[in-house]
């Protein structure tokens, strides 16, 4: 199995339109979606990220620190997959129910494996 990590994207909160009762139901379905994934084993982890952040680059000698997003589109969370392949990875992200609620955005990577890093 190669592992892949999954970013979710989106601009602003695609479910802030939602009423409370659906809400509560994406959030079901979401949290089955990535429970089966577990149970399956090709789940490594899954978590939202916090909206607040800052980025940090390196030009010209000196470090700039922030903003943190000068996008709409923001990363929001964030899966840790092990799967057979890529056409498999990109399969479980369009098996993620929160496509039903919102305007969402997967980017599937491969993880590069790099010996003596960890």
């Amino acid at each position: 199995m190669k592992e892949f990590m999954l970013f979710i994207r989106n601009e602003g909160n695609p479910v802030v339109n939602l009423s409370p009762e659906q809400l509560q139901e994406h959030v079901q379905k979401v949290g089955g979606f990535i429970k089966t994934l577990v149970d399956e084993g090709k789940m490594k982890d899954a978590q939202p990220l916090e909206m607040e952040g800052s980025i940090v680059s390196f030009k010209n000698g000196n470090f700039i620190d922030g903003p943190f997003n000068e996008t709409k589109e923001v990363i929001s969370g964030y899966y840790h997959l092990l799967a057979e392949d890529l056409n498999e990875a990109i399969e479980i992200a369009k098996s993620d129910p929160r496509f039903e609620d919102g305007e969402w955005r997967i980017e599937v990577r491969p993880i590069m494996k790099v010996e003596g890093i960890n």
